[in-house]
């Protein structure tokens, strides 16, 4: 039987001790599938993309990419060595770099990993943050920040990408622009992804499978 490309066995999802989402088991079937995970906000949506990530540890169950034990109770992987971007819902661009060179150290981290790349200048006409390259963070607006983000994530081209509600500082009139050229882009350059929102629209129109987390 085939193994799955992506895999959380029976976890705990914890944050100071104190358990978010408990006993979760889902799986990605093959590389490039989009999931998008729904529910209200403070039900533990970040805390499973975090230590997805490598950020927070767990103490039961596993997490497995490409037949890799990632996260396990004996075992933790540090997240610089997971080839996984995470792009957060607030602004985490280092404010003493310009967007531009915010979103090249993305590109950095990419070098001769993949056949097909997707290039600066595509990358930003995809996200419409042309006009923002040379500002720096605070000179930006929140939803530019947060595309600034998003353009970072995808130029690295990780095996996982997981997106943490990442169009919800975007203006309503132009998210499902976005929407339609994101969608496209993962898919282009089949780049399995997680994606966690409230926004139940969102969560249909991009993901392949959703799964919905309850309180």
């Amino acid at each position: 039987m085939d193994k799955n490309f992506f895999e959380i066995k029976n976890v705990d999802f914890k944050v100071g001790g104190k358990i978010k989402v408990k006993n979760v088991s889902f799986s990605i079937k093959k590389e490039g599938d989009i999931v998008c995970l729904l529910g209200p906000s403070g039900i533990g949506k970040t805390t499973i993309l975090r230590t997805i990530a490598g950020l927070e540890k767990i103490n039961n169950g596993s997490i497995e990419l490409n037949g890799k034990t990632l996260s396990s109770k004996k075992k933790n992987i540090d997240p610089e060595n997971r080839n996984i971007s995470l792009a957060f819902q607030e602004n985490s661009l280092f404010p003493h770099y310009t967007v531009k060179k915010n979103i090249l150290l993305g590109a950095d981290r990419n070098k001769g990993k993949k056949d097909k790349k997707i290039g600066l200048k595509e990358i930003v006409d995809l996200l419409d943050i042309f006009h923002v390259l040379d500002k720096y963070p605070h000179q930006i607006s929140a939803g530019e920040a947060q595309r600034a983000s998003l353009a970072r994530s995808l130029i690295t081209q990780p095996d996982l990408l997981l997106l943490d509600e990442p169009l919800s500082n975007v203006d309503q009139s132009f998210k499902e622009e976005i929407q339609v050229k994101l969608k496209q882009i993962l898919n282009e350059l089949k780049i399995t992804t997680i994606i966690v929102t409230h926004d139940s629209y969102e969560a249909f129109y991009l993901g392949s499978k959703c799964g919905i987390i309850l309180d």
